[in-house]
């Protein structure tokens, strides 16, 4: 897959790599970013080779979120145009079928924290500045962060989260349970490194379906999500990969996975 101008994509070893790549601006989220992001994510999904996806930061950063600075050249149709877009870009991490990993450091902010919000999981760096600072510039988080986050961390720690639209650490949002784990930044890439490895050595095929379950528990009642974990239970049962599962629990050695 072929880098664009505002994010680059490697494959490696089952890992695709997702980098913003506006290192000069720490980041910002534009136009083409939002474009990017909802055409790389939909092409990785088909992608058969690949079983976990890291998103990350070129440069200082992370995201700071939205680019300011795009905004008062942009017209009334490019305004609609990109409150269209934008939900399917701030949902493109939870749309993919993969795995994806967020890889923060430096700074996650606003939008840029949506962005990590919506991955699977997150690794920060325990220094990482983060915040839902919209309500500060009078507006709210609207990359899918009032939705989540209460979900995360629940209603009240939520609300002043952004109400008060402050700053924070990752160690702080660990705490909370709004990230995975917080490293020292030294260490995040071994971290994120060592979290992926142990994604890839499950089975591609039952994680992808463990993701569509869990991610249906969040909208739906338990009895719906039942029958729903049962029905993808089955598509499980019949596959190459459950068949070498308990060939290699017999044999008494790691399974050897092929992705069907």
């Amino acid at each position: 897959m072929s880098d664009t101008h505002v994010l680059t994509v490697d494959i490696s070893d089952h890992v695709a790599t997702v980098s913003f790549n506006r290192p000069e601006v720490l980041n910002a989220v534009n136009m083409a970013t939002l474009e990017s992001l909802v055409t790389v994510f939909e092409q990785l999904s088909d992608e058969p080779d690949v079983r976990c996806v890291i998103l990350r930061g070129a440069g200082r950063a992370f995201c700071v979120g939205a680019d300011q600075k795009e905004r008062p050249g942009m017209s009334d149709n490019d305004i609609r145009r990109r409150r269209r877009l934008a939900p399917a870009a701030f949902g493109a991490m939870r749309a993919c079928a993969h795995p994806v990993v967020a890889q923060v450091h430096g700074y996650a902010l606003g939008g840029g924290l949506e962005m990590a919000l919506g991955c699977d999981l997150i690794v920060a760096a325990e220094d990482t500045v983060m915040g839902l600072i919209e309500t500060t510039r009078a507006s709210i988080p609207a990359g899918g962060g009032t939705q989540l986050l209460p979900r995360l961390i629940g209603p009240l720690r939520a609300k002043e989260v952004v109400f008060t639209g402050r700053k924070f650490t990752a160690a702080d949002a660990a705490g909370w349970g709004m990230v995975n784990y917080a490293v020292p930044a030294a260490d995040l890439e071994a971290a994120v490194a060592d979290l992926v490895g142990q994604i890839c050595a499950a089975a591609p095929i039952s994680c992808r379906q463990a993701k569509r379950a869990m991610d249906a528990a969040m909208d739906v009642d338990l009895r719906t999500g039942i029958h729903f974990e049962e029905a993808l239970y089955e598509r499980v049962l019949g596959t190459d990969d459950r068949a070498e599962a308990l060939t290699a629990y017999r044999e008494k050695r790691p399974a050897r996975f092929v992705g069907r």
